[in-house]
């Protein structure tokens, strides 16, 4: 079978993730596999009618024996799973091979995932409920089978009410006449709800606000005619792609990588090497998003409960964070796509199409160029993409790991979707409110429709291996040098380096004031001209802007500082901790570097933190277009030379 004929059969049928046996140590977890934790589970007596699975995944080996595997050898196979029963949250792990359980614990009574079950049973209560149906009556609704609640927040602060519990303050909305959006927002309703037993502890009516339009209808029937469409562009690799894929392992150009999609973490990317002169030379053992957490900015309750930490507490109801991608819209023509095995909820596996996929593109830009008179000398820049977009209920992120030809890894990541909105007193800005301005914590985006102010937070886990285990962090900080009187030129600006050695030293923020370069080192390795190799991480963070005594801030622990350095652990794997749901302060990240571990010439990780500050426009209604951020791995006296330099001129 040719190149060619490859790319197009996985564009018709798309190459599972679990369509055979593991060929690697990790590999994401096959159906098969899933159903041997179902009766590894049920033979122990673990489980019954009553257990909510919410997630499966692989538990991976230890890093020693992935690095000593080689292709053919045997390796362990061992699961992670979490359950919930009778209101407690388990965990355990199976050997796959040997089909028994390993452990198991009480992990948590109430910090679990969210679930889909308890999520239908809170909206059902809601609408339901007594005092609820009196004040939609109120509002003029009637037909309350079109009225839709969710329970998704997150937003445990810590009060007495909240302290024991899981409760969710519901989004209400009225679907009647929708088409594609969710409805229009039902406002000055605020009823908790007690996830747990499915009851509604208060309802509070501030009063009826105006009927609010439909929020986010994009669908063509909604929106009107379309324009007239532009002449057709295609991509065409008549000879197939220029990577070679041996399972989920990836060869293209000089890179090689492996990557699996994990229902919590998405793109999961490990053993990323590029080959220098005929030898491959490690960069990262793996790389993948941690968490990601979207805070709302309106103090009025239930709006001041709206936070969402999408990877720790949703991939359950989410269906896994990956989500299936739509041919020739989110991917090109030339893309090849996979699919992946995921739990349901009473612990079968369902499979879910084209969670990611993986292409060539040329940019458009030269990698490189320079001209003087008579001569021009230029490469076009060509990447290999591997692309997830998850659904995240009303928003929906785009995330590309893009590998360049010049020895370095873009990691993008882009938000679209559905602003969140709430019901305006008034009609636009200009019009006077009794109470304030409706739009002192958002914009207005449609008539009597405000969209929240926001923040969004990426956490993303790097475990760098540059040339090897042995790392450091260095740290370059511009500093300006004042110049003598004697010199024309009063300042000019130095670097200064240094090597934080514990974890409290390498919590760090680069500012446009106090900029600084951070670069992972081999001391051991030294450089083509002096120093040591190295890999730099660049790009900008975003900084939290609540107050210290926050307790959402405190929640959110890791958006603290833009960058922190671990030592590796194999049980350290979500910046804000392994149950964030309704969670207690200072979990992950907070807590692990309490004990200030030494991080030099050790085997290190780096958590990074980006993200964007979200103040909505009209523009962004009734869908948000591609919010687009991005950092950089790039090599830091790592090549003599710009890898690129020895590219082929294009016929």
């Amino acid at each position: 079978m040719n190149w060619l004929w490859l790319g197009v059969v996985a564009v018709l049928a798309p190459f599972s993730l679990a369509a055979q046996q593991p060929t690697h140590p990790l590999d994401g977890l096959t159906a098969a596999e899933h159903w041997v934790i179902y009766d590894v589970l049920q033979a122990a007596g673990k489980t019954d009618s009553s257990t909510l699975y919410v997630y499966e995944g692989l538990h991976e080996p230890p890093k020693a024996e992935v690095l000593a595997w080689r292709p053919g050898a045997a390796f362990r196979r061992e699961a992670m799973v979490q359950v919930v029963q009778r209101e407690i949250g388990y965990e355990g792990v199976i050997d796959l091979i040997g089909r028994k359980l390993l452990s198991w614990r009480e992990a948590t009574k109430r910090q679990y995932m969210v679930t889909r079950s308890e999520g239908r049973a809170a909206g059902d209560a809601t609408v339901a409920h007594p005092e609820v149906r009196a004040a939609l009556r109120r509002r003029g609704i009637t037909d309350f089978r079109m009225i839709y609640c969710s329970a998704a927040n997150e937003g445990y602060l810590d009060t007495p009410e909240e302290r024991g519990r899981r409760l969710a303050r519901m989004l209400c909305f009225n679907t009647r006449g929708a088409v594609s959006g969710v409805g229009a927002p039902i406002d000055g309703l605020q009823v908790v709800v007690d996830l747990q037993t499915a009851k509604v502890v208060r309802v509070t009516d501030t009063g009826v606000l105006p009927a609010a339009t439909l929020s986010g209808e994009h669908h063509p029937e909604a929106i009107g005619p379309t324009r007239a469409p532009l002449p057709p562009l295609g991509v065409s690799q008549p000879m197939g792609p220029g990577f070679k894929l041996d399972g989920t392992q990836v060869s293209w150009d000089n890179w090689r990588f492996h990557f699996r999609l994990d229902p919590r973490r998405g793109l999961v990317l490990s053993q990323i090497r590029t080959v220098d002169q005929g030898r491959e030379r490690s960069v990262l053992y793996q790389a993948s998003l941690s968490e990601l957490l979207v805070l709302y900015m309106d103090p009025e309750e239930p709006w001041n409960y709206q936070a969402y930490f999408d990877l720790g507490a949703y991939p359950a109801q989410f269906g896994g964070v990956a989500s299936p991608l739509e041919p020739g819209s989110e991917c090109p023509s030339n893309a090849v796509y996979f699919s992946s095995f995921i739990v349901s909820e009473a612990g079968s596996p369902f499979e879910e199409p084209r969670t990611a996929c993986l292409f060539e593109r040329l940019t458009g830009d030269p990698l490189w160029r320079h001209a003087r008179p008579g001569i021009t000398e230029a490469r076009a820049q060509r990447d290999l993409v591997l692309r997830m977009i998850m659904g995240a209920g009303n928003y929906d992120y785009l995330f590309d790991w893009i590998f360049s030809q010049d020895g370095s890894i873009h990691v993008e990541m882009a938000a679209t979707g559905i602003d969140q909105v709430r019901g305006a007193r008034t009609r636009t800005a200009a019009d006077s409110a009794p109470g304030g301005p409706s739009d002192r914590y958002g914009r207005f985006v449609a008539p009597y429709l405000v969209a929240v102010n926001h923040s969004h937070f990426f956490a993303f886990r790097l475990d760098f291996d540059v040339d090897g285990q042995a790392n450091s962090l260095e740290v370059d900080r511009l500093v300006t040098e004042r110049q003598p009187a004697t010199n024309p030129r009063r300042s000019v600006w130095a670097v200064r380096s240094s090597v934080p050695t514990t974890e409290q030293a390498a919590k760090r923020h680069s500012s446009m004031s106090a900029p600084e370069f951070w670069r992972v080192i081999n001391p051991s390795v030294p450089g083509p001209y002096g120093g040591s190799v190295g890999y730099t991480l660049e790009g900008h963070g975003v900084m939290t802007l609540l107050s210290d005594d926050d307790y959402m801030r405190k929640r959110a622990g890791f958006s603290d500082y833009t960058l922190w350095a671990t030592p590796h652990s194999p049980t350290e794997l979500y910046a804000a901790g392994d149950y964030p749901t309704v969670g207690p302060a200072g979990q992950g990240l907070p807590d692990w570097t309490k004990a200030n571990r030494p991080i030099a010439n050790t085997d290190i990780v780096l958590w990074y933190t980006i993200g964007f500050h979200h103040v909505p426009r009209p523009e962004d209604w009734p869908i948000l277009s591609l919010e687009r951020h991005h950092f950089e791995i790039k090599p830091s006296n790592f090549f003599a030379r710009n890898p690129g330099i020895d590219l082929p001129r294009q016929p």
